[in-house]
């Protein structure tokens, strides 16, 4: 890398130079109110000066656009900012981009997959992988410098979901290999719903694996009115509408299962156990073995779970439970 990057003079512009409409170079997308900023550098001064690019007679901002725009909250007319030559390169300014963002604080994940897929004009994924501790501040091997582009190229609502939390990496690298409709009732799912990573894949392989069985368009099963009115319920929060998405789905990718299921809970409430004893049948019937639990914080109620047991013995719904 040259030094021609280094090569930059600190000296005091007009913010009316600055072209903000020129976000080459930005990379962090601040939810944080910029007041809160404006007020520290108002009090504190301006720790960090900015990076900027002479372009003609405005400036690009490489580094620093919350501070900028605190600045002109502030209702400065200057700024204090370091300047690169005018033939620094794209590259050059995007590294400083990068590693003053990443020598801060640890990238996002949203902020790595920005970063590498813009380094992929400049560099490929070995050289990427090679460069990370110096570029990223921490090692990223090859492969998951390949996940990262891979997922570059979903489009910026993915992106948007990463951030939020909304979609995993895992679950953004499976989409990712989907036709570009099918992708996008994805991306609408989980901008409705709230998921664990693992819970997002079992969702993906539900649909995915219902729509094949049943030869239907994953569009046309996206738009089946029991999945609507889950998703679109406005009532529900993000998490309800998980859950009832994923017993919905569950009961259409295994209805005997489901069914057996329901018929478990039915006898199982014929028992009468009481809210305390819990009956458990082996998970989806695939072993052999049920269990049963309770909680007893003294002898009286010990007793009490035991007279509950003792009944259900003499239960024809507990045989017919074994039976199944």
């Amino acid at each position: 890398m040259s030094d021609i990057l280094y090569e930059i003079d600190l000296s005091e512009i007009n913010l009316s130079d600055i072209d903000l409409t020129d976000e080459r170079y930005k990379i962090s997308v601040s939810d944080h109110d910029i007041i809160f900023l404006a007020q520290s550098i108002k009090e504190a001064g301006l720790t960090y000066p900015p990076i900027v690019r002479p372009a003609g007679k405005k400036f690009i901002i490489i580094s620093g656009f919350n501070r900028v725009k605190a600045q002109i909250y502030n209702k400065k007319t200057k700024i204090v900012a370091y300047q690169t030559k005018p033939d620094a390169s794209d590259y050059q300014c995007l590294l400083k981009s990068i590693t003053a963002l990443a020598f801060q604080r640890p990238l996002t994940h949203r902020e790595l997959i920005i970063c590498t897929r813009r380094l992929s004009s400049f560099l490929d994924k070995e050289q990427i992988a090679e460069k990370s501790p110096a570029i990223f501040n921490t090692k990223l091997n090859i492969r998951f410098v390949e996940d990262l582009l891979t997922i570059g190229a979903l489009p910026d609502k993915a992106l948007e979901l990463i951030h939020l939390g909304n979609l995993s990496l895992k679950s953004a690298q499976r989409i990712s290999s989907f036709e570009k409709a099918t992708m996008e009732i994805f991306l609408n799912i989980f901008s409705k719903i709230k998921a664990s990573n693992s819970k997002q894949f079992e969702i993906i392989q539900h649909i995915i694996e219902i729509t094949a069985r049943d030869a239907v368009n994953p569009t046309d099963f996206f738009k089946t009115k029991a999945i609507r009115e889950i998703l679109l319920d406005e009532n529900k929060e993000p998490g309800l509408k998980t859950t009832h998405l994923r017993a919905y789905l569950f009961e259409r990718r295994f209805p005997a299962i489901f069914q057996t299921h329901q018929l478990v809970r039915e006898k199982t409430a014929a028992l009468k156990l009481g809210g305390n004893i819990k009956l458990l049948p082996p998970e989806n019937f695939e072993g052999q073995y049920y269990s049963i639990s309770f909680k007893a914080k003294n002898y009286d109620e010990f007793k009490t779970h035991s007279h509950h047991l003792a009944a259900a013995l003499e239960s024809k719904e507990l045989k017919e439970i074994f039976n199944l």
